[in-house]
């Protein structure tokens, strides 16, 4: 077992190893293990993970773990004190989910630069050199605590065994926190707020042994890594472990292995002498050498400051590829009865009118509000309902995308807290009764639409995911078949794709479906993803799901989807984000506010390129109605509010659909587009990410008031765009913009003193003045060259339309 690094009232050290294997091990500090040559194989109780260079692994408290390499390796590890972390935050709950090799995020680059920055330290660790090194383990442990940490509300969707793994888990991290001092069963019991008679009988029932021999136990395995790795007396190292004198530790170590600690140390000693001993001179000089080889061929900067000034963006514009709207195909609008009420019809023609989408995605075909008839009693279906809204939609050239699953119908005010959940059965007991419905219906869509028009639909099949059990429905794949092959029968063009996999819980489950779907003889025309910011982990078989504070997780998620889709018999079917937004929850406050369109420019630019659909979750408020919604803004998904108001987030999607069918440039803020004629559109962004504040509150809790509160910064940036090769005269240059001074929904219903219920004229009266900011000027462009400037508030976005002015 390797030696700890950690010394007396130290709560970080470090260390470097080039050992090739390491022995399966575990102890109560928290490890961070920092791969940087070699693909080692990482094992953490029974799960294996395969690493490569700038892979972070965390490892929890008394886990055991191990590694192998057939290569050599230069790892950097960590440990930090249990205890004194514990202490600090005023809890024995300390479980991080900090793995770069199951999921991608952000702060994982924060930590490989803070780290660097740290083993740049390594041959200064005295004097001055240590106070460096103080300061920067805690601004690692910063980074760590605000991104990797899980909550103890976070532990959900807990197994029959959970609460006994739980509750064990505290016993076992509070004497590993405190068996230095006396600590008495009383004082344990108090901690749990369990009587004394009933712990004591669960300690024996569960761990076999009573509470002082649990405690004991603990100490001995401390005393005995101090034994082989200190010259400490016998004396010094039972005081220090907890015995109350060297002679209990002489007689339990005795006892344990029929040896005194003097000849336990002696024999160990002499075991470890046959010139493979890792503390030896030559093992420590070529350690040395490795390291020192890699800190001279590795930069280590100094952190960079997110408000470095302003931004400069020259671009040729002559320099141009096709620009491809993916982000306007299709919006999620609802169930399907719910595009039978006028107000969502209305608000659905404004999406697609204003904003370009082609086709609106829907769900629950088979609720009883549609009046289908009872597939168990009848073959004869009632489709007037079905027909009202499909004629709907094809009287204003709207294209329906079918989620043809069996989703549960709920409404989720955070993470942990549904308004509403309804399990939805399948309403179909074999696979016959559901190829007779499909074949009833599609013959009937043909009919009445004609062949043509059906065979530019999309039909999606829902895996019926459930993330308690990591898994899919198991009657998903016969599902999928008869939906395929009915669809098929009809014409090999009918769009038939699946399965809506979670993307942001990892791969391991897309992994599954697409090698599955190789072994399978109907293959999908599309395959489909979900991508909500939230990521979920597993300890000791206990579930758990949080927030992501990662500020590129679609576009992180989306490439680690696409890497799993291209090594599989999948590779080429095209990708569909069906539902992605920056929050599940529609009690959200910034779903409201000006954030909500920033953050939607960000991602859309961010994943330019990697997807043929990415559906907004969602396009209407009436969406998410509910008891407690009567509110004027309830912190609603949609991009319109639920009394037809355009919120920021709509505009975000309105800017987007000014753009060109040609790209000039796509950066972290902007995107640049032309048409030709010497017209150029550009849309930008201040996005701020926010702080570790809003992770610690429920997403239903937010205050809008405060939202300034949750952010990284507030800080304004400035772009300066320099535009070659344009034909020289005047230009025009219009800037529409919203911000918290203009076109927020948020900020004039705050001006109204959030008045509710409003007259129909302030309803109005919001929608004239709900709208953009608009400014002129004129420009000259002498040489060819066009230079202007914009400056954006804190999560602003704008739209700018460069114009040649002909005389």
């Amino acid at each position: 077992m390797r030696k700890s690094i950690l010394n007396e009232n130290q709560i970080m050290n470090f260390e470097f190893q080039i050992e090739r294997m390491e022995r399966t091990h575990f102890h109560q500090s928290i490890e961070i293990l920092y791969v940087l040559e070699g693909n080692p194989e990482v094992k953490i109780q029974d799960k294996v993970y395969r690493t490569h260079p700038e892979d972070i692994i965390v490892i929890n408290a008394n886990k055991k773990h191990s590694y192998q390499s057939k290569e050599d390796v230069l790892i950097g590890f960590f440990e930090i004190d249990f205890r004194i972390l514990g202490d600090m935050l005023e809890t024995n709950h300390l479980l991080f989910w900090c793995n770069s090799v199951q999921n991608k995020n952000a702060a994982y680059d924060d930590m490989r630069r803070i780290m660097k920055q740290i083993f740049s330290q390594y041959f200064e660790k005295k004097g001055y050199g240590q106070v460096i090194l103080q300061s920067m383990y805690y601004q690692l442990l910063q980074v760590l605590l605000e991104n990797f940490m899980v909550q103890s509300d976070d532990r959900r969707f807990e197994g029959e065994r959970s609460q006994d793994e739980e509750r064990l888990t505290d016993i076992s991290n509070y004497i590993h926190s405190n068996y230095r001092r006396k600590i008495s069963l009383s004082e344990l019991s108090e901690a749990l707020y369990l009587s004394v008679p009933y712990l004591s009988k669960y300690i024996k029932r569960k761990m076999g042994m009573n509470f002082i021999d649990c405690v004991n136990n603990i100490r001995l395995f401390h005393a005995l890594d101090d034994l082989l790795y200190t010259n400490n007396s016998i004396t010094a190292i039972a005081l220090e472990n907890g015995f109350a004198s060297a002679a209990a530790f002489t007689k339990l170590l005795k006892s344990t292995y029929n040896m005194t600690p003097s000849e336990y140390r002696q024999q160990m000693k002499s075991d470890s002498q046959d010139g493979t001993d890792r503390s030896s001179g030559n093992q420590k000089q070529l350690l040395e050498q490795r390291v020192s080889s890699y800190l001279d061929n590795q930069l280590v900067q100094e952190p960079t400051d997110i408000n470095c000034g302003d931004k400069y963006i020259i671009l040729d514009t002559e320099q141009i590829t096709e620009c491809k709207h993916y982000w306007k195909k299709m919006v999620n609008v609802g169930r399907v009865e719910d595009l039978l009420r006028s107000d969502m019809r209305e608000q659905v023609v404004m999406l697609c009118r204003d904003l370009g989408f082609r086709y609106v995605r829907m769900w629950e075909l088979f609720s009883e509000q549609m009046l289908l008839g009872n597939p168990e009693k009848t073959t004869e279906y009632n489709f007037n309902r079905v027909d009202s809204v499909f004629d709907f939609l094809a009287e204003n050239k709207i294209r329906p995308y079918l989620e043809m699953g069996f989703k549960p119908r709920q409404l989720h005010g955070a993470l942990n807290n549904n308004i509403y959940e309804e399990k939805v059965c399948i309403p179909f007991t074999d696979k016959r009764k559901y190829e007779h419905f499909l074949n009833a219906f599609l013959t009937h869509l043909i009919n009445r639409y004609g062949l043509e028009e059906v065979e530019n639909w999309y039909f999606e099949q829902w895996c019926g995911e459930d993330f308690g059990r990591g898994a899919y429905d198991e009657r998903f794949w016969e599902l999928f078949d008869c939906l395929y092959q009915v669809g098929k029968k009809h014409s090999d063009r009918i769009r038939i794709g699946g399965g809506g996999v979670g993307i942001q819980y990892g791969t391991e489950r897309l992994k599954k479906m697409a090698d599955e779907w190789g072994r399978r003889k109907f293959k999908p025309d599309f395959i489909s993803f979900y991508c909500y910011p939230y990521i979920r982990g597993d300890e000791d078989g206990i579930a758990f799901a949080r927030q992501s504070t990662d500020r590129d997780f679609l576009g992180n998620q989306l490439e680690m989807a696409e890497s799993v889709i291209d090594r599989s018999a999948l590779k080429g079917t095209p990708i569909h984000v069906t539902e992605w937004s920056s929050t599940i929850s529609n009690r959200n406050v910034l779903n409201d506010s000006c954030y909500k369109g920033a953050y939607i420019l960000k991602g859309i630019i961010d994943c330019f390129d990697k997807v043929e659909v990415l559906g907004y979750w969602v396009g209407s408020d009436i969406f998410a109605e509910h008891l407690d919604s009567s509110r004027m803004l309830f912190g609603g998904c949609g991009l319109i509010n639920s009394r037809g108001i355009k919120k920021p987030a709509f505009y975000a999607y309105r800017f987007l659909n000014y753009l060109g069918k040609y790209l000039l440039y796509r950066g972290d803020n902007c995107i640049v587009t032309t048409n030709g004629n010497n017209n150029y559109s550009i849309v930008c962004h201040n996005y701020r990410h926010l702080n570790y504040k809003y992770f610690l509150k429920s997403e239903n809790e937010l205050e809008a008031e405060k939202l300034y509160q949750l952010y990284e910064d507030n800080q304004p940036v400035q772009i300066n765009y320099q535009l070659t090769h344009l034909k020289n005269g005047k230009y025009k240059v219009k800037t529409y913009s919203v911000s918290e001074e203009s076109g927020s929904i948020q900020k004039e219903w705050q001006k109204l003193g959030y008045g509710g219920p409003l007259s129909g004229s302030e309803i109005d009266y919001l929608k004239r003045i709900c709208t953009p900011h608009i400014q002129i000027r004129t420009c000259d462009v002498t040489r060819n060259v066009l230079n202007f400037e914009t400056r954006m508030q804190a999560q602003e976005i704008q739209y700018i339309h460069i114009s040649y002015l002909y005389e």
